[in-house]
């Protein structure tokens, strides 16, 4: 069964401009101006960003992106993880890696990227994916490191980041076998060994994405939403990609509002429940019966 073409071509674009930019990152360097770029490439390669680019730093492992004005900037001794996606007309590809400016990491930045590779020589058709998660925590115990159990890689479908299917990133039982056409990404999270191995929500909400259409008697807020559902569709957008729509307090009131009105869906940084440091590193593959395809590489 073979996948939308779409599926290659966004595949290729995500992983030029993954590559690219780690080679660019550096301390010094915003991370504003760094989501932007990440960003921007993708659509000058004919593409558009799946989700807006995540760049979080040390201890917070996943969902940060630039905010409007962000001041914030890499520095030497950080542990920087680049998430990023990539879609064509809704078929997407989501990847990543982590550049360390620490040395003291290096160790666990391998060993991540070599438990991503594992489990994806492992990733067939009838798989389980309990199974894949059980090569992660086993490669990250050879080396002293202990995986983030409440982060997981995902089934992906058209317009949809996460469709459903988690990869665990430790062993579990009873879990769906990967199936012949399926996407899927990968990604390991790894900590040190003193890591608490889970995450929580930090303080910074800067990812959203659209739960519902339904009208809100609120003239400017269901522009919002129409304006939201013709340029993303049920895809992550950051509150920057809105500039310009409201001053930025009035938007920021207006996106809380909407998500609790479970219109939107908002998306928490996300913190080593320890405050230790966190890698990650992703691949988005496809299944055929007798082959697996990195769309990432």
């Amino acid at each position: 069964m073979s996948i939308a073409e779409e599926y290659y071509k966004a595949g290729q674009i995500a992983s030029d401009v993954r590559r690219r930019i780690c080679q660019a990152a550096r301390p010094g360097m915003k991370v504003l101006d760094l989501c932007n770029t990440v960003e921007d490439e993708i659509r000058s390669r004919g593409a558009e960003p799946a989700f807006p680019c995540n760049v979080s730093i040390d201890e917070v492992a996943a969902h940060y992106t630039a905010e409007i004005d962000d001041s914030l900037t890499i520095k030497n001794g950080n542990v920087v993880k680049i998430d990023l996606g990539a879609h064509i007309s809704g078929y997407l590809v989501d990847t990543a890696a982590t550049v360390t400016f620490n040395p003291d990491y290096d160790g666990l930045v391998r060993a991540t990227e070599e438990a991503l590779n594992e489990a994806i020589k492992l990733a067939r058709v009838d798989v389980r994916t309990g199974n894949l998660g059980e090569v992660i925590s086993n490669t990250a115990a050879r080396y002293g490191y202990r995986p983030i159990t409440n982060l997981s890689g995902h089934s992906i479908e058209s317009y949809r980041v996460h469709a459903g299917i988690s990869i665990p990133n430790t062993w579990m039982g009873g879990t769906p076998s990967l199936k012949a056409g399926g996407v899927y990404a990968i990604e390991p999270f790894l900590t040190t060994e003193h890591g608490a191995g889970q995450v929580i929500d930090g303080p910074t909400r800067e990812i959203y994405s659209l739960v519902g259409r339904k009208k809100t008697r609120d003239k400017s807020l269901d522009e919002l939403l129409e304006h939201i559902w013709s340029s993303y569709r049920t895809l992550p957008f950051a509150t920057r990609y809105l500039e310009g729509k409201m001053e930025k307090t009035e938007l920021k009131q207006a996106l809380t509002k909407l998500v609790t009105l479970k219109a939107l869906r908002s998306y928490p940084s996300l913190i080593e429940a320890n405050g230790r440091i966190v890698a990650q590193f992703e691949h988005t593959i496809t299944l055929e019966e007798e082959r697996t395809t990195v769309l990432t590489v």
